[in-house]
């Protein structure tokens, strides 16, 4: 840091205000606390308007360890501009300079330097004139919140403290830029993890010292490596190889490196592994037949045997990530349906009645026992993002920090490591056949979800860019994007357009329970839907009838409807439906096993059009227009005519990537494409207490 410019105590910019004694960027959008090292970068740039600051310089004064490259430079400037809603293709805070330099360019503030300016006349922080408040009531109003949010029972409100304080205090385990994920400790403190060997597809199996930060290549190999597990006697790890067409189970032995092969595992499964001892393990097997899915298995390593320990049902969904408690005395697992996860507790080595820890399924992608065994610690979106959470079972999760977080593991004296995620993705529309493709309401965030309205002149879409997920607006005639005027407390997803005027149906996650919410254009705030009730998902507002997915976190998706006239939801008779679109004249449904589309006409619903699908098929990359529908199979883009047109590919279209809905069809041959733009992953590590 620059020592000859004098300390402020706040800085304001844009719509932002940062205090970096209390690390708090605080906009329109709420108040996040910067990691340090984001605090040193973000300083050295506000103490700077203006300057030219060269890549070299940047290190030199942010960085303390001098292993630092020019790529770990680059990733921390896109986390921060991620965190301004910053572009870098249409840059207002950070410019990147095409000689090796970047350039702040927002005005700035200095709030406190000066004792002529002690900070009481900042900026407003948004159009409508709202202005910042002062420093005390904020600081009053953060104690409340933390207050609020923090558990009744005094161990635990301590034990939360303490973990989002070391959290705070996290560094990069690595300075390597590819993607490495799936780390866990071993005995002694050190950690296994994966390394993605991009562009090349394979992937390397590695082993890192924290301290010394010395690294031990262990395997590389040109298949995807993922979820290694150290054994508990210290001289091995297992991991899993899973190529096109096979999962297979590996032991590398830490003395020699030789390797060992143990056993199949499922291909389409969850994955994970965990020792039980030093012979036995659990992993995911493959389904045993198209009505169930993977399931857990024990491996017994020295007579080569394998006992089936769960076999969920197709409809129930796959159990994976298997974490025994430190006593030895439960087993936590993961049972993922469509995309979201709810973990099951059941006693070890019994496995009696299993029991739901979390109120409904969530997009949850890791979990890891403290050493006592009294609470986990989850990494997913239990609250308004995704991050790490600490969750003490009977009582509601608690947010640690860890934004982006997509695996979690704990070691000796409280040590966490954990993969950090940054996806960015756009959406691409061509409003017409044969026109020019561009992209809308571009950020570095992620967008996906697009929903064309009736006419075609706007798209509803769903993105994270201020932290949790909202829902957007983008008119096409313009290129204006603007955000709905949404509870930012609640995720908001599954935007469609209602066919009986100008407003849309959203679903929001709130507490334990989703809900349908109506939002007319020239209204303010949106109204629930009641008669859809608790855990309603996915609705469409048609002429006559209201439809959506009942029990969503549930075993099973029903379709529900409610037509005009009627008081009562009636059930759709199609079985277990994993996802759906509808219209005026068509509805049209994905089935799990087999994996199929179905449409039918709402006027003839004996009359449906099936469409076998590969077994790997995304269940959410459909879309419906007219009596037109498009779907992704094979890796490529489809489209037929309904009933009874040919299914023909969509040649010279790319097809979407992004997860969840990433397709959507609209009038006149008009296409939406969810594409994932970049991938970032890195390993951090929080040191004990």
């Amino acid at each position: 840091m620059d020592d000859s410019v004098p300390a402020a105590s706040a800085y304001a910019f844009l719509d932002w205000r940062y205090q970096p004694d209390t690390r708090c960027l605080a906009g329109a959008a709420g108040e996040r606390r910067l990691k340090p090292l984001l605090d040193r970068l973000l300083r050295r740039f506000l103490d700077a308007p203006g300057q030219v600051l060269a890549r070299e310089a940047l290190i030199d004064s942010v960085w303390t360890r001098r292993e630092v490259n020019d790529e770990v430079l680059s990733r921390a400037v896109a986390e921060l501009r991620g965190l301004l809603g910053d572009d870098a293709r249409d840059p207002r805070c950070i410019e990147t300079l095409s000689k090796g330099g970047y350039r702040w360019i927002a005005p700035v503030r200095r709030l406190g330097a000066d004792p002529t300016d002690p900070g009481g006349n900042a900026p407003p922080i948004n159009a409508r004139g709202r202005r910042w408040v002062t420093p005390l009531l904020v600081l009053g109003v953060l104690a409340a919140l933390v207050v609020a949010v923090l558990p009744r029972d005094p161990r635990d409100r301590g034990e939360t403290t303490a973990a989002s304080a070391r959290l705070l205090a996290a560094t990069p385990l690595t300075s390597d830029p590819r993607p490495e994920y799936d780390a866990r400790f071993d005995a002694t403190g050190n950690v296994v993890f994966i390394r993605g060997e991009m562009p090349d597809r394979g992937s390397a199996l590695l082993m890192i010292d924290p301290v010394s930060r010395a690294e031990r290549m262990l395997w590389r190999d040109d298949a995807s490596l993922r979820h290694p597990a150290p054994a508990p006697d210290g001289r091995s790890v297992a991991v899993m190889r899973r190529a096109d067409d096979s999962c297979e189970l590996w032991r590398v032995s830490l003395v020699d490196l030789a390797r060992q092969r143990l056993a199949d595992c499922a291909r389409a499964g969850i994955g994970g592994i965990e020792w039980v001892d030093d012979d036995h393990l659990i992993s995911t097997g493959e389904a045993a037949d198209d009505a169930h899915a993977p399931g857990l298995v024990l491996h017994d390593l020295r007579s080569g045997t394998q006992r089936v320990l769960t076999a969920p049902t197709a409809g129930e969904g796959a159990h994976g990530l298997a974490r025994l408690s430190p006593d030895r005395t439960r087993l936590v697992h993961a049972n993922r349906r469509n995309g979201e996860t709810q973990l099951l507790e059941t006693d070890w080595p019994g496995l009696g009645e299993r029991r739901a820890l979390l109120g409904r399924h969530e997009p949850v992608f890791g979990h890891a026992f403290e050493a006592d065994g009294r609470a986990l610690w989850i990494a997913g979106d239990l609250t308004t993002q995704r991050a790490l959470h600490r969750f003490v079972a009977g009582t509601p999760p608690q947010l640690l920090g860890g934004r982006g977080a997509m695996s979690i593991d704990l070691g000796v004296g409280g040590r966490a490591v954990w993969a950090e995620a940054r996806h960015d993705a756009d959406i691409l529309v061509r409003p017409s056949a044969g026109a020019e493709w561009r992209t809308i309401a571009r950020s570095n965030r992620y967008e996906t979800q697009p929903a064309f309205s009736p006419d075609g002149t706007r798209l509803a879409l769903v993105s994270n860019r201020d932290g949790s997920e909202r829902v957007l607006v983008a008119d096409l005639r313009d290129g204006s994007a603007r955000a709905l005027p949404l509870d930012p407390r609640r995720r908001w997803v599954r935007p469609t357009w209602s066919t009986r005027d100008d407003a849309l149906i959203l679903t929001a996650y709130e507490d334990r329970h989703t809900r349908l919410y109506r939002l007319r254009a020239d209204a303010a705030t949106p109204e629930p839907v009641a008669v859809a009730g608790d855990n309603a998902f996915h609705g469409h507002e048609l002429d006559d009838r209201l439809v959506w997915l009942g029990g969503h976190g549930g075993e099973h998706g029903t379709l529900l409807q409610l037509r005009h006239g009627q008081k009562t939801p009636e059930t759709l008779a199609l079985g277990d439906v994993l996802a759906y679109r509808a219209n005026r004249d068509w509805l049209v449904w994905r089935t799990h096993a087999p994996a199929r589309l179905r449409a039918a006409r709402w006027d003839a619903p004996d009359a449906v059009r099936d469409i076998a699908l590969a077994g790997n098929a995304a269940p959410e990359s459909f879309a419906l227009a007219g009596d037109r529908l498009a779907w992704v199979d094979g890796g490529r883009l489809w489209s037929l005519h309904l009933p009874d047109g040919a299914a023909r590919e969509m040649a010279g279209v790319e097809p979407p990537d992004a997860n969840g809905p990433n397709l959507a069809l609209g009038p006149d041959g008009a296409l939406a494409l969810a594409r994932l733009i970049s991938v970032g992953i890195d390993l951090m590590h929080a040191a004990a207490e």
